[in-house]
């Protein structure tokens, strides 16, 4: 499960265009975007069901 680095919330949403692959926070006080190597492994597990 992805942990945000800068806030520890779990709740994330994979996110990936031609320049950025990686998560971003929803927590409200947070919302930054991680870019980490792991977050490809979380976008392979993203289902569309989890919608």
């Amino acid at each position: 499960m992805w942990m945000c680095p800068y806030c520890g919330s779990s709740k994330g949403q994979p996110f990936s265009d031609a320049q950025l692959s990686g998560m971003l926070c929803l927590n409200p006080d947070c919302g930054r975007f991680d870019s980490t190597l792991d977050a490809e492994q979380v976008n392979s597990d993203w289902d569309d069901s989890d919608l």
